[in-house]
């Protein structure tokens, strides 16, 4: 037999066996056979039964190496076990998932732990953060994903949002707030299918940076005082401010009678950032924190337009019956946050009883 025969025959060897262990795996795992009722919630990037160690020396050097983060079957993260018991279900996206600070040391777990101190019985503070998502992807989760965690009816629903929102989306993002695209039937039947399209996608949507805006990407990198070098805001901005808060309060007015739905209340909670800061009494911000139709705008113009989404957030949210909680407002001590708005494990400790103390200033019963 000469070389190219036994090379064929090899490759035959080779090939088959793979084949057939790809088919059974996907028959096996894989949703070719059944319907899997969790389909609509992965397309809007929630992660399920999940445990992985993420490296986060560059973030705290050796005093800690590794992140524990895990979800649970209902993709939740958090202690709480069974979801009937969740008294304060938190939604937000990156800033609230917060995978690069371990299991135990989310400000959902601080505030957990405050307030069940503070009762004297366990107050369930749970994580429903999905990284990339602004109130699309919000509200996507009331409609494919809260209605399959069997027995959920928390008395709150706490948003720490707007992140992702003041960088002007209009539109849901591809890969944050959704998987969905055009594509050919063939391409949507393995994606909605597929075992190890599923496994792959996991490991990009963790791993891969997605279309996520610069000023939210895990940057792991602190700006200096350098690059606060923007005095005045962009030319034109304002337009494009009142036009997202619009969009904004007509997105979060649908989420709020969601809310309603379900029989809670909502807590708005609003985000620090490191986009813009003062010096000697002047606010400057960093140059090109966020593109939007080929125009760069800085964190001055970032600065407004959140803080837009803020007063929007508040007015709503307190005409629907429930509260507001000012932490832009708050002041973080040194080495709180990794990025321009990504908190460490101690800003999230500060952020958690921030939380905690307007529980009690504002006489949130639990």
């Amino acid at each position: 037999m000469n070389l190219t025969k036994s090379l064929f025959f090899i490759s035959i060897g080779v090939t088959v066996p793979l084949f057939i262990g790809i088919v059974i795996l996907e028959l096996v795992f894989g949703s070719w056979l059944r319907k899997d009722e969790w389909q609509l919630a992965g397309e809007i990037n929630v992660l399920r039964n999940v445990s992985i160690d993420f490296d986060v020396e560059r973030i705290y050097g050796n005093e800690l190496t590794t992140a524990k983060y895990t979800r649970d079957s209902n993709g939740l993260r958090g202690s709480c076990t069974d979801p009937k018991h969740i008294s304060i279900l938190t939604v937000g996206g990156s800033t609230t998932d917060q995978r690069y600070i371990p299991d135990g040391m989310t400000y959902q777990d601080v505030l957990q732990r405050l307030l069940s101190k503070k009762a004297d019985s366990l107050i369930c503070v749970s994580n429903a953060g999905v990284d990339g998502h602004s109130t699309f992807g919000h509200l996507a989760s009331f409609d494919s994903w809260f209605p399959l965690i069997v027995g959920l009816k928390p008395k709150y629903i706490l948003f720490y949002i707007g992140v992702n929102d003041a960088g002007f989306r209009l539109t849901p993002h591809i890969g944050s707030d959704t998987k969905i695209k055009e594509e050919s039937n063939f391409l949507h039947a393995l994606r909605v299918n597929s075992a190890i399209y599923r496994a792959g996608s996991l490991l990009h949507q963790l791993y891969v940076k997605s279309d996520t805006p610069l000023y939210a990407a895990h940057q792991l990198k602190l700006p200096n005082e350098r690059e606060y070098i923007a005095t005045n805001l962009t030319k034109g901005v304002e337009a494009h401010i009142k036009n997202n808060k619009e969009a904004f309060e007509t997105r979060f007015k649908k989420i709020l009678l969601q809310v309603q739905l379900l029989g809670a209340k909502p807590i708005c909670v609003s985000q620090p950032h490191l986009a813009s800061r003062e010096f000697g009494g002047i606010k400057k911000g960093i140059e090109n924190i966020f593109i939007y139709e080929g125009v760069k705008y800085n964190g001055l113009d970032y600065d407004a337009s959140i803080i837009s989404l803020n007063n929007a957030m508040k007015f709503l949210c307190i005409e629907s019956k429930g509260y507001y909680i000012d932490i832009y407002s708050k002041q973080f001590p040194s080495g709180s946050f990794y990025d321009v708005v990504h908190l460490k494990k101690y800003g999230a400790n500060h952020l958690g009883q921030y939380i905690f103390d307007e529980f009690i200033d504002q006489k949130i019963p639990f």
